[in-house]
């Protein structure tokens, strides 16, 4: 089940993990598992991921 899970999405350079959140690429499985502004996005390339509101609503709606 590790596997699985560590394959989901792919990789984001580093100039993609400050876009989404100043470096620092937070993963995730629901909304709770983020910080309290974000999301957590369920959309490929960044699935799995906490993002900020405007990119959230750009890169995962």
């Amino acid at each position: 089940m590790k596997k699985s899970i560590l394959n989901l999405g792919k990789s984001l350079n580093k100039a993609e993990q400050k876009k989404i959140n100043g470096g620092i690429a937070i993963a995730c499985f629901s909304h709770s598992d983020c910080p309290r502004e974000m999301g957590c996005c369920k959309n490929a390339p960044y699935m799995g991921l906490c993002m900020l509101g405007s990119d959230y609503r750009n890169y995962c709606n």
